[in-house]
């Protein structure tokens, strides 16, 4: 049964409902430019009428309502979005640094330029042929010292530079490691706080938006998957480690950037094998230009600098006829042209004879500085003993025997400096893991390796601004549904506005209606 005072009671809980819807608007208001924000609802129903059926209901028709109460205050938001969110923002994450990286790797590599790695060689080349012109000639012995010299020296440099790049990269995964970790404990210290204030019925609404943000934040880092437990706490699983179970984070280590598939650790780990992949394919393209098996021909009047096996049938200059794949003694002079395998650019220069007296085999033209027998773009170098005589340069292919019956070079001829000019030219055998092209000349692996560091970086960017324009579009679809917007805000504040004035005004009336009542009625006769 309805009492005097039921009035008062119904415009009271309007009062408060009001209150609060106008207390949760503000709220939004206020945190209209924070970052993860999620505008929140105030959920208002009717509170439950008096009559209520029973066997002691009233005998009077209808049933009284007893006004407005709320039953929660929620957040607006859509899972499914953030779901969407964090896979695509993952993958923005490791494309954003791959982009980069191979960007910096294109700038290393400064391919095609007028000063590049291409026109360092083509010099090289240049000054051997102008060496082969004029095999005794000073100053194109100096050049092709000088630009052989600049040509190690580029390499190294380039050395230098990738190897900078992948420690940079290498002390990156070390930080964004820290940065992951301090995200998933601080990710489990929060499930703690939502699970205690959930367990007594209440939303936990602003942890929420904060667990959420620090999500978003680790999706970027590493690749994510995630649930929420019936206690309102979210399990985290990364490179196939559960990292946040409850209220216990667990750390990643170094050993899990391997297993990661998305984020910025996983485009750091891409970058470090970008580097080795482009390190990789200029060492072997430089081991294989000196020291690769090769097929050259040399000239009649050749005179053999070391025992060496031909390929096809050589007449020696006293009659005596070498039949293929026999060997040929060192100081024979052949009369018609050979064919042999030589060991690269340095096996080549071998058999060539210096311009002192007496005549001298060649020496290694390239060596390294580290005294492996494997050249790279970090330890070339051109010979020291070359460096510092230019007359231990070996350009001839054959000598003379003076009076005294010493061997003297021919100081005109340029049988080998041509032979070591036509290597650029000749088709060697590359490791066919390292590029698409497996055979060809040094030009031709050079350029196969910028076409495919090209189309490498090309499908970076190209992937890079798919995913940015991806997470931009799902980041719009999620500020559209719990983005706070001040129109929609201002129109509520005057809708709860008047709603709560309307009640206060109720109020005012039920009052009058009971002073009547109390203080005016009762009063005749006194």
């Amino acid at each position: 049964m309805r009492s005097t005072f039921h009035s008062l009671e119904t415009s009271k809980r309007a009062l408060f409902v009001q209150s609060t819807a106008l207390n949760t608007l503000g709220h939004n208001i206020a945190n209209a430019s924070t970052e993860g924000y999620s505008r929140q609802r105030v959920n208002m129903t009717a509170a439950r009428p008096l009559a209520f059926p029973g066997l002691t209901r009233p005998n009077t028709p209808g049933q009284i309502g007893q006004g407005v109460e709320y039953v929660s205050v929620t957040r607006v938001r859509d899972n499914y979005l953030d779901l969407q969110y964090r896979r695509e923002n993952q993958q923005l994450g490791m494309w954003d640094v791959h982009d980069q990286a191979i960007k910096a790797i294109e700038k290393i590599v400064n391919e095609p330029s007028d000063s590049g790695l291409s026109k360092v060689m083509d010099k090289f080349w240049n000054s051997l042929e102008v060496l082969n012109r004029d095999p005794a000639l000073l100053s194109a012995r100096i050049d092709l010292i000088g630009s052989a010299t600049n040509m190690a020296e580029t390499l190294k440099h380039m050395s230098a530079s990738l190897d900078t790049l992948e420690a940079d990269a290498a002390s990156n995964i070390q930080a964004k490691l820290v940065q992951a970790n301090s995200l998933i404990e601080s990710i489990s210290q929060v499930n703690g706080i939502i699970r205690r204030i959930e367990l007594v019925g209440d939303n936990a609404n602003d942890y929420r938006d904060q667990r959420d943000v620090m999500m978003d934040q680790l999706s970027r880092l590493v690749d994510v998957q995630f649930s929420e437990d019936a206690n309102g706490m979210m399990n985290v699983f990364s490179g196939g480690t559960q990292v946040v179970t409850g209220e216990t984070p667990t750390a990643l280590t170094v050993a899990d950037v391997d297993n990661l598939t998305g984020g910025e650790l996983a485009g750091y780990k891409k970058s470090v094998e970008e580097v080795q992949t482009i390190r990789n394919q200029l060492n072997a393209m430089m081991d294989t230009l000196i020291n690769g098996a090769v097929d050259v021909t040399l000239p009649n009047g050749y005179v053999t600098a070391n025992d060496i096996t031909a390929q096809n049938d050589v007449t020696l200059e006293d009659g005596t006829t070498i039949t293929a794949g026999a060997v040929i003694p060192a100081g024979s002079r052949i009369a018609s042209s050979v064919t042999i395998t030589v060991n690269g650019f340095n096996g080549l220069h071998q058999l060539g004879y210096t311009m002192s007296d007496p005549a001298e085999n060649g020496l290694p033209f390239f060596t390294t500085t580290d005294g492996s027998g494997t050249f790279s773009i970090g330890n070339i170098q051109v010979n020291p003993a070359i460096a510092a005589d230019t007359s231990k340069i070996a350009a001839a292919g054959k000598y003379e025997v003076n009076g005294s019956g010493d061997s003297i070079t021919i100081k005109g001829n340029g049988d080998i400096a041509l032979a070591l000019t036509s290597l650029r030219d000749k088709k060697f055998n590359f490791p066919l893991s390292l590029t698409s092209l497996s055979s060809g000349t040094t030009d031709d692996y050079f350029r196969a390796m910028v076409g495919d560091l090209g189309t490498r970086a090309n499908n970076a960017t190209r992937n890079y601004t798919n995913q940015l324009n991806l997470v931009d579009g799902v980041n719009m679809r999620r500020q559209s549904v719990s983005g706070v917007s001040l129109d929609e805000e201002m129109s509520d504040m005057i809708r709860f506005q008047h709603a709560y004035n309307a009640a206060a005004r109720n109020m005012t009336m039920v009052d009058e209606m009971l002073d009547r009542v109390i203080n005016q009625m009762g009063v005749v006769g006194r």
